[in-house]
């Protein structure tokens, strides 16, 4: 017991003196603020220069909030303009930047500062977008082929047999805002995308069920074109929500695709043997595509400074070419006469929704002309 009063006694004393700190540093940066007001510049710049400066300390050892580092810097940075440091100044406006990513001039800042703000590149070097979500496959049948003793196929009706034809995808992309709200993106996506299929024999009361599950790895790029993006309210605050609209391509892989579920009911069962479920292997499928895309989307600007953002996008994907390899359509008995299945000739569309977060990279750096 007599431990935990002591524990407890140490934390009380570490809050009391952090509390008390953190009441010191934020009078120490009234003051200064008071200095500037006075046009005492020459009183902050030599505050800030003095060895065991409090306000120093506060500024340089994290006790200041981050709202007061920013007023901090900004303080230092119209301190050093009025006294003609602009080398200086320009250090401590890099320093608020890297607090304060977009920072944004109120109307009561003085022009030097509008000036010496339009030196600098504010805008992030680069975006890392991540992005998950479900898919819905759309096959769209280009040329049917059915055995001599198939008829009807159905594809993705969510009934007794068969599903909607749902699956998963991720994507990582790297974007680079161009100007007035285009940016270009490109990256890397995962998707699994599968349909299924239900058919009958004809003159029997047989029927099948074939239900095909691809991996691919795709290459996407795309153009974005994003409304509001550097608009700003009646406040003068940026505005939060961005829609935005999107096209563009995408160069796919097959990674894997098979039958993870095939089999022949209503009669003499039929189950089909693993070694004849996988189409990559047996060269049934296309090992690459070429997709065209486009879709629709909202970016809201999310954190402290609003620079990164939330993301909610709708897409669709239109496969170009054949999914199947035509040559190789009758190459498995298992499949053509053990279920009595032929895959049609299709395109394998893609419908999708998604959920991401989208991450700004920055580096203030001047501008080539003011370097």
């Amino acid at each position: 017991m007599k431990k935990h009063l002591i524990a407890i006694s140490l934390s009380l004393c570490a809050y009391w003196g952090l509390a008390q700190s953190s009441t010191q540093c934020s009078r120490a940066l009234s003051q200064a603020e008071l200095a500037f007001e006075q046009g005492r510049l020459s009183d902050i710049i030599n505050t800030y220069n003095a060895e065991n400066s409090g306000f120093t300390r506060c500024l340089e050892n994290g006790v200041f909030t981050i709202e007061e580092r920013i007023r901090a810097y900004k303080l230092l940075t119209k301190a050093y303009l009025f006294q003609d440091d602009e080398a200086k100044a320009e250090e401590m406006f890099v320093e608020l930047l890297k607090v304060d990513k977009e920072h944004q001039l109120s109307p009561e800042d003085p022009a030097e500062l509008y000036l010496l703000k339009d030196k600098f590149k504010t805008e992030p070097i680069l975006r890392v977008a991540v992005r998950g979500g479900v898919n819905k496959s759309l096959p769209s049948v280009m040329q049917s082929f059915n055995t001599f003793q198939s008829g009807g196929k159905r594809y993705n009706q969510d009934g007794n047999n068969t599903g909607p034809g749902i699956g998963f995808w991720v994507e990582a992309l790297a974007e680079r805002h161009l100007s007035k709200g285009i940016e270009v993106a490109a990256g890397l996506q995962y998707r699994i995308a599968s349909y299924e299929i239900e058919g009958d024999l004809i003159e029997t009361d047989l029927n099948y069920v074939a239900k095909n599950t691809s991996n691919m790895l795709r290459v996407p790029l795309l153009v974005r074109y994003s409304l509001n993006y550097s608009k700003k309210d009646d406040n003068g605050n940026r505005i939060k929500m961005l829609p935005y609209v999107f096209i563009g391509g995408s160069f796919d892989m097959m990674l894997q695709a098979k039958y993870i579920d095939a089999s022949r009911t209503g009669g003499t069962a039929y189950t089909l043997p693993d070694e004849s479920a996988d189409l990559k292997s047996n060269d049934q499928v296309a090992n690459t595509n070429v997709s065209i895309l486009a879709g629709l989307g909202v970016r809201l600007r999310v954190g402290r400074s609003e620079v990164d953002f939330l993301s909610f996008e709708l897409r669709y994907d239109n496969s170009l070419f054949n999914y199947i390899n035509p040559d190789n359509r009758w190459a498995n008995n298992d499949v053509n006469f053990g279920i009595g299945h032929v895959e049609d000739d299709l395109t394998l569309n893609v419908v999708s929704f998604s959920v991401g977060y989208t991450r700004s990279l920055y580096i203030p750096r001047k501008r080539k002309q003011y370097r």
